[in-house]
């Protein structure tokens, strides 16, 4: 559905001409061929330059492209030209292939072309012909160069980054890393390009306005197949300035509602507000349309890198279509936008995926999917999961700091808490690798997949949920044990889903601290009852009239949006004061894994680090944190401080202290588990293991364990007999 008919012939700023014929703005002379006969009415209610667009081919007709006199009459008349501020820096664009019927480059039309008739006794220039027929009778299109292109034909690889200085120079640190950044903030654009860490960024004044026309019959096809990413023509109008495109609905779960999103993609030579990317939320699930916006702006005010987001007015086809999340395409032009590499590798997380993994889990899951350098493998990207998933605890943090921007990391789990970012797996986000840099940058995506959201779909009356555990999509989530319950129901082979990266972060003390000190930062800070309050009746002051005349809306929902969302902030914030004991106590156990040695004589050796006895029949022991299948190790009772080794050899028969798996010196994980703890369903649980271990490649003669009895340092040894 689409809110009110689209029948009716789309409202456009000035009159067009809707007879037969299409007068020429530059002549006196009349379009040949203009005849509208047979044409359906929504094609002759529009402006002839938006309706060749959106005509299928066979109905396209000469008066498409209206008349221009030629150059030399009007040497002095700017309208005979292109206007300075939509000329292309060089040759003039081509009209899109759905005008001119013609793919590649513009061919020249020719006096006697059935394009140009009698109209054009004297011989045009394609461009000018070209130029004029998309300027005639519509808002002044905006055109830009494509982007450049290397000898190869592609767009220039990695190796040849465009920054201000080149390799070795300028301020970057000596060991290649990002210069400190100025002010404290993680924008390496202008010095005023953004708000000051802590501040949330001033709110818009006015509202953008998007007007999208697409043919009944395109409209129809996305309607009929709403969760294909096939496309259809649209010319889109922001501003009064217009340019071709296609569009498809996007989204997971929500392209069935009742109020689409839109993903828009300009045909090649065309921008808009210097972007050829649109997405366009409606965030119909949403009682207020205030939970994306405000998780985007808290984000921004802590310095983290995210996607700019704004309110806009969306009409399709004529008619209002409701007030719309206009969310920053995340490619080209955010590194553009954003002060980074411009030819920086962007990927992807696969659909339910975001693992940080080596594959994906299962068919059920997606793999990356490289967004910019195409033509260039994806090895860098498997460098980097490699070093994630088989790398020492060790050397964990130091290399963090090297290859991630770990500031920017850290930030994201931070919020990620705030905001109750709950599905994580679903919201397909960015990792950006910087080459010149060599270092990767998280960057967030579907902030509204959290518990922080106002279900429309749920009693106006309820409270946001605001006690969720904060290690959101980590080993340490209640939340991994409750979506894998859900979705096993539908696929038996689903496995727990989490990122091994946050886990890895959450296990190491001094980066651990370092999440929680941003958490409190920001507590006291943005997420500050007062200023968050504050924040929130910005937003609602734009939002909330545009939502009076939202076709869309709940009314019930809308009148109790705001002050719902300003429950969750004052409850969320007493639920995480609350807990920051126990997240400081994180990793404290008795029982722990104390050494591993890898290899056909490997071992586990566990160490009670408590003061009273422990019986490690009720233990489990994995090489797979994420596979239920354990082992469950023999009666032995450990005395307090006492170790064991547990044999990892495969070999069953020698005795119940040897485990059926052994551990790979290619690097790998173990896990240890209370058998005694499982779900309200009474399933093992597949999270908060009591232990848990990650180390890399280990040669025989090597074993990898904590430094002293009692310490969170691990190093690698020779091995002791």
């Amino acid at each position: 559905m689409h809110g009110p008919s689209t029948s009716a012939a789309p409202a456009f700023r000035r009159p067009y001409p809707t007879t037969a014929q299409c007068h020429c703005p530059h002549s006196r002379t009349r379009c040949p061929g203009g005849a509208d006969s047979g044409l359906p009415l929504f094609y002759t209610g529009l402006p002839p330059s938006r309706r060749n667009l959106l005509l299928p081919r066979s109905l396209r007709r000469p008066w498409a492209l209206p008349c221009s006199r030629p150059q030399a009459s009007h040497p002095g008349n700017p309208r005979s030209q292109p206007s300075a501020s939509v000329r292309p820096r060089g040759a003039p664009p081509a009209l899109p292939a759905s005008s001119t019927g013609h793919t590649g480059g513009a061919r020249p039309v020719h006096a006697s072309s059935p394009w140009t008739g009698g109209c054009m006794s004297q011989r045009c220039g394609w461009w000018v012909v070209a130029m004029v027929g998309l300027l005639a009778c519509g808002p002044t299109p905006v055109s830009k160069d494509p982007p450049p292109k290397n000898e190869t034909g592609v767009d220039p690889l990695p190796g040849q980054p465009e920054l201000p200085f080149p390799p070795g120079e300028g301020p970057g640190t000596s060991d290649g890393g990002p210069p400190p950044p100025a002010g404290g903030g993680l924008d390496a654009g202008i010095p005023d390009a953004g708000p000051r860490l802590g501040e949330f960024p001033p709110v818009q004044t006015r509202l953008p306005r998007f007007e999208l026309y697409i043919a009944p019959e395109d409209l129809a096809k996305l309607d009929a197949h709403p969760t294909s990413d096939d496309t259809v023509p649209v010319v889109v109008v922001l501003d009064g300035q217009s340019a071709p495109g296609q569009i498809r609905y996007r989204g997971a779960s929500t392209r069935t509602l009742p109020q689409k999103s839109f993903k828009i993609e300009l045909d090649s030579g065309y921008d808009l507000d210097d972007r050829d990317h649109f997405n366009l939320l409606a965030s119909w699930n949403d009682g207020g349309k205030l939970t994306e916006k405000f998780a985007v702006d808290l984000y921004t005010a802590m310095g983290l890198p995210v996607p700019s987001a704004q309110y806009v007015r969306v009409s399709l086809n004529g008619q209002h279509n409701g007030l719309y999340v206009d969310m920053e395409h995340v490619g080209k032009e955010y590194l553009k936008h954003h002060g980074r590499e411009r030819n920086a590798s962007v990927y992807r997380c696969g659909h339910r995926n975001c693992e940080m993994t080596l594959q994906p889990g299962g068919s059920y899951q997606g793999d990356f999917e490289k967004k910019t350098n195409e033509d260039v493998s994806r090895a860098d990207l498997d460098t980097f999961l490699t070093w994630v998933n088989h790398s020492d605890d060790a050397e964990f943090e130091a290399k963090l700091e090297r290859f991630v921007d770990v500031e920017a990391y850290l930030g994201n789990l931070a919020m990620d808490a705030l905001i109750s970012n709950n599905v994580v797996e679903d919201s397909r986000s960015y990792w950006v690798h910087e080459h010149l840099k060599d270092q990767w940058m998280y960057v967030p995506w579907d902030l509204n997949n959290a518990r922080m959201l106002y279900w429309r779909t749920w009693d106006e009356t309820y409270s946001i949920i605001s006690h969720r555990w904060p290690q959101s999509f980590t080993l340490y989530d209640p939340g991994v044990q409750e979506l894998w319950e859900q979705r096993q129901e539908d696929r038996p082979n689903q496995r727990p889903t989490w990122s091994i990266l946050a886990t890895r972060v959450w296990d190491r003390p001094a980066l651990r601290e370092r999440v929680l000190a941003k958490l409190e930062q920001a507590l006291e800070g943005p997420f500050s009852e007062a200023r968050a309050n504050a924040h929130i009746d910005a937003l609602w002051a734009v939002a909330g009239p545009e939502l009076a005349m939202d076709p869309y809306v709940s009314p019930a929902h809308v009148a109790r949006a705001r002050d719902a969302l300003k429950k969750y902030v004052r409850d969320r914030r007493a639920f995480l004061l609350k807990t920051m004991k126990d997240l400081r106590a994180h990793g404290t156990g008795s029982l722990v894994i104390h050494e591993v040695a890898a290899g056909s004589a490997g071992y586990v050796e566990l160490h009670n680090r408590g003061a009273v006895p422990v019986a490690l029949d009720h233990y489990e022991l994995t090489a797979d944190l994420r596979g239920t299948p354990r082992y469950r190790l023999p009666a032995i009772t450990l005395a307090p401080d006492q170790r064991v080794r547990i044999i990892a050899d495969g070999n069953t028969d020698a005795g119940p202290d040897h485990l059926p798996i052994t551990l790979s010196r290619q690097g790998g994980e173990v896990g240890l588990f209370d058998a005694r703890r499982v779900s309200e369903a009474g399933k093992p649980l597949v999270y908060s293991p009591e232990d848990a271990v990650y180390y890399g490649p280990l040669p025989a003669g090597q074993v990898y364990g904590r430094k002293t009895r009692g310490s969170e340092d691990f190093e690698r040894r020779p091995i002791v007999p």
